[in-house]
């Protein structure tokens, strides 16, 4: 039961969009959980089925206008049973059968596209059941649908189908990240990279997820969360596995004692503020030709007000010596953000200005720059590009 054969279907993928539960099961689509009315005037759910083909990267139908129904008599808002519904047993497969076969010819070439043709029966099925329950649907979303074995994700993602760039975000196929600091701008970069199909996303922080971690990072953690102070790597890790399948975490600080840790790591990003460490990191991922990204903030307070500069480091092979001469190798002793004067909406746009290079560097996004340092000048809300020749 799969529904891989319908997302490279260009017509049918459209069902997978809509939020349809269908997938293609013993030489059948099969549409599932679509609402109609049973002979006692109740709503209940039944499925829509016929025969296919798969070839290659199409399925074929092998039937005319017909369509099956699994359920009980499909009848109208009072009760009646549709004319169109002939009592027909048809086995799909050992658990599953259908009832009934529906007949219902829109003019004499019949239906223009296998998508026109479900979507008219699941019409003439659900219209009669939202006389009686406006509320039912017969597109519950994603969260019903199988997921292709080799997907990261643990639903499909239909952003990027309805957006047509499937063939773009399959870019990310093949990179494992790993993310070094997760307490204010790291945990939003998870939060964004964890929405591509990266094949695996490592973090690594020792620290505890905490009261000050909660007003600086995405979602909301409930107070019991907080009381049981978790790692917070785990922590993170254990939510956003709910959506992406292959985030893991370790426990432990990153240093000089445990770099092994990057072992197999296609892109790094550097997001703690634990500067001693970071020469040592870098070294490694250098030595290894992974590439990185290292955030920062200097953030001070004056007049009263926050003013500052974000800064995004890109450490590509080949262009090392940039990345070495704009990260700071120790925190100046003004700088605020050391002592977690930090705003979820910095650490965010840190994140987010990230995340837009990685992708620019992967050719996700256009690049007519290839910059190695960006700074966000807060007071006057410019974005700065510079590279060290």
């Amino acid at each position: 039961m799969s529904t891989g054969p319908l997302a490279r279907d260009p017509d049918l993928s459209r069902l997978l969009d809509d939020g349809y539960d269908v997938v293609v099961r013993a030489g059948h689509i099969v549409v599932q959980r679509i609402p109609y009315v049973t002979e006692n005037r109740a709503v209940e759910y039944g499925f829509l089925t016929y025969p296919v083909t798969v070839t290659g990267d199409r399925i074929v139908s092998d039937t005319d206008h017909r369509i099956w129904f699994g359920g009980s008599t499909p009848c109208t808002e009072h009760g009646s049973p549709l004319t169109l519904a002939n009592p027909e047993h048809r086995v799909i497969a050992e658990d599953l059968q259908a009832n009934f076969m529906l007949s219902s010819k829109p003019g004499p070439d019949g239906y223009p596209d296998q998508y026109m043709k479900i979507t008219a029966y699941v019409r003439i099925l659900v219209d009669q059941a939202r006389a009686l329950d406006p509320s039912v649907t017969p597109t519950p979303g994603a969260a019903w649908q199988e997921v292709e074995d080799e997907s990261p994700f643990a639903y499909r993602d239909t952003a990027t189908s309805r957006a047509g760039i499937t063939a773009i975000n399959s870019r990310f196929r093949g990179h494992r990240i790993v993310i070094v600091g997760l307490g204010g701008s790291g945990s939003y970069i998870l939060d964004q990279v964890a929405k591509t199909e990266v094949d695996s996303i490592l973090l690594i922080d020792g620290d505890t997820f905490d009261n000050h971690n909660a007003f600086r990072a995405p979602g909301a953690p409930t107070l019991d969360t907080l009381r049981q102070r978790p790692p917070k790597a785990a922590y993170l890790a254990s939510v956003y596995t709910n959506m992406h399948r292959h985030v893991t975490a370790s426990t432990e600080y990153l240093d000089e004692d445990n770099l092994g840790l990057l072992e197999g790591a296609t892109f790094a990003f550097l997001a703690s503020d634990d500067a001693a460490s970071k020469p040592a990191i870098m070294g490694w991922l250098e030595a290894h030709d992974v590439p990185f990204i290292d955030v920062g903030m200097g953030i001070e307070e004056i007049d009263g007000r926050l003013s500052g500069l974000l800064r995004v480091t890109t450490s590509l092979p080949g262009r090392r010596d940039t990345a070495r001469h704009r990260i700071p190798q120790a925190a100046p002793e003004r700088d605020a953000y050391a002592s977690n004067i930090q705003t979820a909406d910095l650490n965010a746009l840190n994140a987010t200005l990230a995340v837009i290079r990685w992708k620019r560097s992967l050719g996700i996004y256009a690049d007519a720059t290839d910059e190695s340092h960006t700074t966000y000048s807060l007071i006057t809300n410019e974005i700065a590009n510079e590279d060290l020749l």
